[in-house]
C-alpha cells in the first residue's frame, strides 16, 4: 500500500554504498543479510493488515543493520547513517523521517532522534522481518559457512555461533508482535530443524535444542547472584533439569563476571556479623576459618539444589563469595578498629603488624588465582587484594623507591614490569649488606622453552651479579622424566644464554630431588588440610596428588633454607602475582620450622599473541604458554614464522587507520601483546619504551609499524641469543646436562 510520500531512491548509488557500509559487520553477513530481511519483510506486507508503505520497509531493511551491536546508541546511529545517505540521493524529509521511525522501531522500543516517535506499522514489521532471518537456513549456513579450519580458533567461533545465532533462534517465538511472522516462524523453524539435525557434529552440537534451556539456566543463576528469591527463580526454570557438566566453562564465566552482585551480597554477610568480627579482631584471629566456609559450602549447596543446580556449580559460587570478601572485610576491621580506638582511647591500626591478616587468613582473594593463570587485566586489583606492595606503572613512587637499592637498576623494574614485591626491601637490606641471599624461582616444564619462561631469566642474572646465590627449580608437568630432563637443559641453556653464570647456580628437578620429597613430607606434617582446602579449593573428586603438588611448591620455597642448604638465609622468590598463594603459605610457617620468612618479587608475564578461551574454565588465556602454540614463540622458531604470528597479534589498535591518528592506540602491555614483545624484547630499555608508548597513545605509531618493529627487535634479540649460547663455554654445557640429570655421555 503506497502513500503520499513514496519516494525510490537511485538503485544504482543505494547498491553501490551498501557493500562498503556492511564490509566486516559483526552480527549480519552484510548485503545478502539485508536483502534477505527485505524479502522477509515483502512477505509479510501481503499478509499483514497494516498500514505500511512497501518502499519506506524496503530501504529500512537494507540500512537497518548498518549500527554496530556494541554501540549502546544502536538505534541513533543506524538512523542517522540512513538519514544521511537519503538526504544526499535527494530524499523528501518525510519520506526519510518515515525510514528513521522504521529503523528505530526495528531496533529500539525507546524514543530516538529526538522525534515523537511510537513503533508504528512500518517498525513492526521490519523489526519482525530482521527476527525472522534468525531462522532462516541461510543466515545459518553463512554462519557456518565461514567457520574457521580444526583448531582452537574453531571452537571460540562456534561457541559464537551458538550464542549469537542458533539460541536467540531457539528463543524467538515470544519475541514476535505479528501474527503473519509467528505463522513464518512455523513454517520456517522445522526446515530450520532439519537442516541443523543433518549437519556434522563438531558444527552443530546433536543436543542443539536444549541451548535454550542452558540459556534459561544461565539467567536463573544470574537472578540468583542478584538476590533473587530462589523458589521464584524454580519456578521459572524449565523442567527436566540439564547436564550442567557440558556447559561448565560458560557457568563460571558467568559467575566470575558477577562480582559486583556478589560483593554486595558478601558485604552484607559481614555487616551481619560484626559483632563475631570485633570479637576476633581483639583475638588478633580472622573472619574466615575452615569451618566457616565449610557452613558457607553447605548453605550453597542447600540453595542450589533448590534450583536444580548442581552441587559444583555451588561451590563455584560460595568459593567467589570468599575470594571477594576480603574487600568488604578489610573495610569492615578498619571500621572496628576506628569504633574501638574511640571508645578506649587505644590507637589501633587494622594494617600493622601485629593484626594483619594477609597471612594468618590463607583464604584467597581470586579464583583465577585458585587456578594458577597469571590475569593480566585484574593485576592492579589484585595488587590491591592481595596487599603486595605494588611496583608497576600506577605505583611510580613505590617504584622509585624500590630502585633506589640498585646503583643499575634492571630494566624491567624501571618500566613497572615487575609489578609487586611482598617485604623486598628487607631481603635487598640483607643483600646490600653483604649477607648471604638466595633468590629462587619455579618453572613448569610443559613443553619447548618460550620467550615468556626468558623473562626471568634477565631478572636472576642481574641479582647474581649482585651476589645473590640462584636456585631454579623445575618441575615436570608433562608425566615423561626422560623429556622433561631434556627440555631442562634446553631451559637452562636459554637462561645460559640470557647471562645467568650456571656455574654459581642451582638447578633440580623436583623428582630428581630428596631435599624437595623430604621438605614436602614435613611441611605436610604441619599444614592441615582445611589450610589447603582454603587457599586452593581442593574438592573432594580431586585426586591425593592433587593434595601432595601444593607441598612440592612450598618446599621449592623453603628447602634452600635446610641445614644441608647453608641453613637459614634471607631469600627472594621470582614469580608472577599468581603465586602469591604459595608465598603466603611459606611465610605462615617458615618460623615453625626455624626459617626467615620469605620476601617475593612479582613480575608480570608476557602476553598472548593470540586470544584464546580455555574450554574448562570458559576464561581467557591471557599470558604465553604452551597450552595455547599459536600465540607463543619458541627460540628455535622460523623468523619468518616469527613475523607472521606477529603480524597477526593482538594489538591495543583502534578500527581503523582514521580513529587510530584520531583517538590513538592503548600500549598497555596488560593489553596489547606487541607492546608486551617490545617491554621485554624488543624495547626494553626505558626511555626508549617510554617513547614508543607515548608515540602509540598520540597516534602517530601505527599497529602496522609497530609490529614490524617489533620483529625486527625480537628476531634482533634471538639471533643475539643464539649467538650468546653458541659461545657458551663447554663446562656450560656438562653443567646444565648434569644438572638436568644427563649423563656426560649423552652430551
Amino acid at each position: 500500500m503506497a502513500s503520499p510520500q513514496t519516494y525510490i531512491p537511485d538503485g544504482h548509488r543505494l547498491a553501490a554504498s551498501l557493500p562498503a557500509m556492511y564490509a566486516g559487520h559483526p552480527d549480519a553477513q552484510g548485503l545478502p543479510a539485508a536483502r534477505r530481511i527485505a524479502a522477509t519483510a515483502a512477505e509479510l506486507i501481503g499478509s499483514c493488515d497494516l498500514a505500511v508503505d512497501p518502499t519506506v520497509v524496503n530501504t529500512a531493511a537494507l540500512l537497518h543493520l548498518s549500527g554496530r551491536p556494541q554501540d549502546g546508541n544502536r538505534a541513533e546511529a543506524s538512523a542517522a547513517l540512513a538519514s544521511a545517505w537519503l538526504r544526499g540521493s535527494g530524499g523528501p524529509e518525510p519520506y526519510i523521517a518515515a525510514v528513521a521511525r522504521a529503523i528505530a522501531g526495528a531496533l529500539s522500543q525507546a524514543p530516538v532522534l529526538d522525534l515523537d516517535f511510537r513503533q508504528d506499522d512500518n517498525g513492526k514489521l521490519l523489526r519482525d522481518a530482521a527476527l525472522l532471518d534468525l531462522v532462516s537456513v541461510e543466515r545459518h549456513s553463512d554462519y557456518l559457512r565461514v567457520a574457521p579450519p580444526v583448531g582452537r580458533l574453531r571452537e571460540s567461533y562456534l561457541a559464537s555461533y551458538r550464542r549469537e545465532c542458533l539460541t536467540p533462534a531457539l528463543r524467538l517465538r515470544d519475541k514476535l508482535t505479528l501474527p503473519a511472522a509467528l505463522a513464518m516462524y512455523s513454517q520456517r523453524m522445522p526446515k530450520l530443524s532439519a537442516w541443523l539435525d543433518e549437519q556434522p557434529s563438531d558444527l552443530v552440537p546433536p543436543d542443539w535444542r536444549r541451548l535454550a534451556e542452558v540459556a534459561e539456566i544461565e539467567s536463573g543463576v544470574i537472578r540468583l547472584l542478584a538476590g533473587e528469591d530462589p523458589a521464584a527463580v524454580r519456578a521459572e526454570m524449565p523442567a527436566g533439569g540439564l547436564p550442567y557438566a557440558e556447559y561448565r566453562g560458560r557457568q563460571r564465566a558467568i559467575i566470575s563476571g558477577s562480582h559486583n552482585h556478589i560483593l554486595m551480597l558478601t558485604h552484607a554477610r559481614i555487616e551481619a556479623s560484626r559483632n563475631v568480627a570485633a570479637e576476633k579482631y581483639l583475638e588478633s584471629d580472622t573472619i574466615h576459618k575452615p569451618a566457616v566456609e565449610e557452613n558457607l559450602f553447605v548453605g550453597a549447596r542447600r540453595r542450589a539444589r533448590q534450583l536444580g543446580l548442581s552441587a559444583e556449580t555451588a561451590e563455584d559460587i560460595a568459593r567467589l563469595l570468599l575470594s571477594n570478601a576480603r574487600e568488604a572485610q578489610e573495610r569492615t576491621l578498619n571500621d572496628i578498629a576506628q569504633r574501638l580506638s574511640r571508645l578506649h582511647g587505644q590507637i589501633l591500626d587494622a594494617e600493622s603488624p601485629e593484626t594483619r591478616t594477609d597471612e594468618a587468613d590463607i583464604a584467597i582473594p581470586s579464583l583465577v588465582v585458585r587456578t594458577g593463570d597469571q590475569p593480566l587485566a585484574r593485576e592492579n586489583e589484585l595488587i590491591k587484594e592481595l596487599r603486595v606492595t605494588g611496583l608497576n606503572e600506577a605505583y611510580p613512587e613505590q617504584r622509585y623507591r624500590f630502585t633506589e637499592w640498585f646503583e643499575t637498576p634492571h630494566p624491567y623494574m624501571e618500566t613497572g614490569m615487575t609489578v609487586g614485591s611482598r617485604d623486598a626491601d628487607i631481603f635487598m637490606q640483607s643483600l646490600t649488606d653483604g649477607q648471604r641471599c638466595k633468590v629462587l624461582t619455579a618453572v613448569a616444564i610443559d613443553g619447548p622453552p618460550h620467550l615468556g619462561h626468558g623473562t626471568c631469566a634477565s631478572i636472576l642474572a642481574h641479582f647474581q651479579t649482585m651476589g645473590a646465590e640462584v636456585t631454579i627449580g623445575f618441575r615436570d608437568e608433562l608425566g615423561d622424566l626422560d623429556q622433561a630432563r631434556e627440555l631442562m637443559r634446553e631451559y637452562l641453556l636459554v637462561m645460559a644464554g640470557s647471562g645467568l653464570d650456571l656455574e654459581r647456580a642451582g638447578a633440580y628437578l623436583q623428582q630428581d630431588s630428596p631435599s624437595i620429597i623430604r621438605t614436602a613430607f614435613e611441611l605436610g606434617e604441619a599444614i592441615p588440610l582445611s589450610v589447603l582446602n582454603s587457599a586452593l579449593g581442593l574438592r573432594l573428586r580431586d585426586s591425593a596428588t592433587d593434595t601432595f603438588r601444593p607441598l612440592l611448591r612450598l618446599a621449592d620455597i623453603l628447602h634452600v633454607q635446610q641445614p644441608d642448604a647453608g641453613g637459614p638465609c634471607r631469600t627472594l622468590v621470582v614469580d608472577g602475582i599468581g603465586g602469591d598463594v604459595y608465598v603466603r603459605m611459606a611465610r605462615n610457617v617458615a618460623e615453625r620450622f626455624g626459617f626467615l620468612k620469605p620476601s617475593a618479587l612479582y613480575l608480570r608475564q608476557l602476553r598472548n599473541l593470540t586470544t584464546y578461551e580455555d574450554p574448562r574454565t570458559g576464561g581467557a588465556v591471557e599470558v604465553m604458554t604452551n597450552r595455547v602454540p599459536p600465540g607463543r614463540i619458541t627460540y628455535v622458531d622460523d623468523p619468518a614464522d616469527i613475523r607472521r604470528r606477529i603480524g597477526r597479534a593482538y594489538t591495543g589498535g583502534r578500527g581503523t587507520r582514521e580513529e587510530q591518528r584520531e583517538k590513538g592506540g592503548n600500549p598497555d602491555p596488560r593489553v596489547c601483546s606487541v607492546s608486551s614483545l617490545h617491554a621485554f624484547y624488543a624495547t626494553p630499555e626505558p626511555q626508549a619504551y617510554v617513547e614508543l608508548q607515548a608515540r602509540c597513545r598520540a597516534g602517530e605509531l601505527l599497529c602496522g609499524e609497530c609490529k614490524v618493529a617489533a620483529a625486527d627487535g625480537l628476531l634482533e634479540y634471538l639471533e643475539r641469543q643464539r649467538e650468546a649460547r653458541n659461545s657458551l663455554p663447554g663446562e656450560t654445557a656438562s653443567r646444565s646436562a648434569a644438572l638436568s640429570g644427563l649423563s656426560k655421555q649423552e652430551e
